[in-house]
């Protein structure tokens, strides 16, 4: 279907009003553009107030042109201070278009991540997790994905005790599941990250292994039974989160239990190895894709 997308260039003072006016012309739902800057991956955005934003909304193909110009008088009479133009997209199935670029691939020796609409002939020692992402983050193309998996096969032994923090799709979990974990904790504060978890925990025939709960570790633990230690704590997050939670994390680890970190960028890297340190564990190895790092520790 064809669609025009109508674009307003308005200054920020004045967006919600434009939103108003293209809602009530276009009968839809509008985004909103405001300009941002952000020092690092993990800083939080800094809206830009004094710059111009954009608002966009969209029209049926058929009463386009008669929409853009009701939109400039609309904002004119309203004296707003708005640059309109427009221009004829196509509506695609975007949930479905990315799939394309979702393949099977192999990490480390044995895993084998793959996206459940596709096939795939395991060889006999593959460790197979089947896997369909949703919004959720964790396809394994991601660098810290990626050096997460091939940590935790290095780290797995049989009947482990597993902690997902921040479980996103619920990859790390499942491939714990398959690589032989006895119970896996799996924890977001994402409830819809949680739902996907479990679904793709169905997937994998996995259910009876790894439970999934809205929630982290300390007081936001989700479980009934108190948090336990666990053999194996996995936690691609972020930096900033790792640095908070670290003594959380420490505490949470058996004796010589491992804990498998990423979602860190290579400048932050020596702040969360001291902090690792001084929360009690040894670090035992830091990996490095591109800019991101994952870092495996020992209590």
């Amino acid at each position: 279907m064809r669609y025009i997308e109508i674009a307003a260039e308005v200054p920020s003072a004045q967006v919600e009003r434009t939103a108003d006016v293209l809602r009530e012309l276009t009968g839809r739902d509008v985004s909103i553009e405001r300009p941002f800057t952000q020092r690092d991956l993990e800083s939080d955005a800094l809206v830009d107030a004094t710059s111009s934003a954009i608002v966009r909304g969209y029209a049926d193909g058929e009463r386009a042109s008669g929409t853009i110009e009701q939109v400039r008088g609309a904002l004119a009479s309203a004296n707003i201070d708005a640059r309109v133009s427009g221009r004829q997209v196509v509506e695609e199935d975007w949930a479905e278009a990315w799939k394309e670029y979702f393949q099977v691939e192999r990490f480390g020796e044995r895993i084998v991540v793959v996206p459940s609409w596709r096939t795939y002939a395991a060889a006999p020692r593959d460790v197979v997790v089947t896997l369909d992402p949703g919004m959720a983050f964790g396809t394994g193309q991601h660098e810290t994905t990626r050096m997460c998996l091939e940590q935790l096969e290095q780290a797995m032994c049989p009947g482990a005790r597993v902690l997902d923090v921040g479980c996103g799709s619920g990859i790390l979990s499942i491939a714990a599941a398959r690589l032989g974990a006895g119970e896996v904790a799996a924890v977001d504060v994402d409830a819809g990250c949680v739902r996907v978890t479990d679904e793709n925990a169905r997937l994998n025939g996995v259910v009876g292994v790894v439970r999934a709960r809205r929630g982290s570790l300390g007081e936001a633990w989700p479980f009934d039974e108190a948090a336990a230690r666990f053999d194996v704590i996995l936690a691609n997050v972020t930096a900033r989160v790792i640095v908070d939670m670290a003594s959380e994390l420490a505490g949470a680890l058996t004796s010589g239990g491992s804990l498998i970190v990423s979602g860190i960028i290579g400048e932050r890297e020596r702040e969360v190895v001291d902090v690792l340190t001084y929360a009690g564990l040894r670090v035992d190895g830091v990996r490095a894709m591109g800019d991101w790092r994952c870092i495996e520790a020992t209590r």
